[in-house]
């Protein structure tokens, strides 16, 4: 076994399973849902800044853009020990379906993005999921994006229904294939082989565009290796491409705050293991990006960096305005952050990450990997 790999076993120990996923206890009669005043905007940058960008990756950015986010709300059939999602409960329920009006209004009218990304909790459990499809037909948008985790996609029919309905895209999160870390990361026992089954249906398609988005922690680092193995090797009995994998290191927010012991990974050497994990992807046709790794910690692997290849911003629901990203205020910049030739495009670092593990590792790089003016 590669040091690397002996390494990434030794994990801390993990939570005991069926932790229940804390909910706030809030009395049935103030339960009402609170819609956000922004809504989330995945644009599409007119010019990439890589010098070498991966065809890959500029695929799924057009995939991705120009979108804006609808969140059908907080209720989910699964409970991520990771979850960043505020407030991390389910109390408020589902987006209310008047108010998906308001959602489409900003984000196709006022910011002419042809397609929607929906999003929760898991938007296939929302009840009107049809009815909000078929608005978002109505006003002529289409090639929109499921991000789910997958429990239901094997169901008969649930694909074909969703993709006659204008989904083109699926982001599909699966963290793991070994059965055990999925239990202990979902919270749930023995679901894993739902989330295999969704994949497979996805591959058997034929027309569904998919990426997987792998989120990073210390109790699946181990098993990443033998996920992409395993993505190839499904891919190959369908006879066809193998998805793009895009790993996330965790966002010290929410549940993976609450569980940072178990969770966080220590950026250093998670970027060391990003760089072996690019290099098995490459081995087996699989592109691997990541997301949430600062350049300055991998420089060389710059263009696999998906924030690069985004225009990430929000606008306000009701007046249309153009807003800086919602999610700007988890992260921040060193003060020689200044000095960096990515200061104008590098998001930020978290400050949770920073705390946990110190920011000595972070400084100013040049123009590694960028598009010379």
């Amino acid at each position: 076994m590669p040091q690397s790999d002996r390494a990434a076993t030794q994990m801390p120990e993990p939570p005991p399973l069926h932790q229940p996923r804390p909910r706030q206890d809030v009395p049935f009669s103030q339960r009402r849902f609170v819609p956000r005043p922004v809504v989330d905007v995945h644009g599409r940058r007119r010019d990439v800044a890589l010098a070498a960008p991966h065809p890959k990756l500029q695929q799924v950015a057009e995939w991705l853009t120009p979108a804006f986010y609808v969140d059908l709300g907080r209720p989910c059939n699964s409970a991520c020990l990771y979850c960043a999602v505020p407030p991390h409960e389910d109390a408020q329920g589902f987006l209310p379906l008047a108010e998906v009006a308001s959602i489409v209004a900003a984000g196709a009218q006022g910011q002419r993005c042809d397609k929607a990304i929906l999003i929760g909790g898991e938007p296939t459990i929302y009840p009107q999921l049809n009815e909000v499809l078929d608005l978002l037909a109505e006003q002529g948008l289409s090639n929109h994006v499921l991000m789910t985790n997958g429990l239901r996609l094997g169901e008969p029919g649930v694909l074909g229904e969703l993709r006659a309905r204008g989904v083109a895209t699926v982001h599909l999160s699966i963290d793991t294939l070994d059965p055990h870390t999925y239990d202990l990361l979902s919270r749930s026992t023995g679901k894993l082989a739902k989330q295999v089954q969704a994949l497979q249906a996805i591959l058997r398609s034929g027309d569904l565009n998919c990426y997987l988005y792998t989120a990073v922690t210390a109790l699946n680092l181990a098993t990443l290796p033998d996920l992409l193995r395993g993505v190839a090797k499904l891919a190959q009995a369908e006879n066809v491409e193998p998805p793009p994998v895009i790993l996330a290191l965790i966002k010290p927010l929410g549940d993976a705050l609450r569980h940072a012991e178990q969770l966080l990974v220590d950026p250093v050497p998670a970027a060391q293991r990003v760089a072996e994990l690019v290099q098995l992807g490459d081995s087996l046709g699989i592109a691997v990006g990541h997301r949430n790794l600062a350049a300055c910690l991998a420089p060389q692997l710059v263009d696999r960096n998906v924030d690069y290849y985004l225009d990430d911003y929000s606008i306000e629901v009701n007046s249309g305005s153009r807003l800086p990203f919602s999610h700007v205020e988890h992260w921040f910049h060193l003060p020689a952050c200044q000095e960096c030739g990515h200061r104008g495009i590098c998001p930020g670092l978290y400050r949770g990450n920073t705390e946990r593990f110190g920011a000595d590792a972070y400084r100013p790089i040049g123009n590694d990997g960028l598009k010379l003016a």
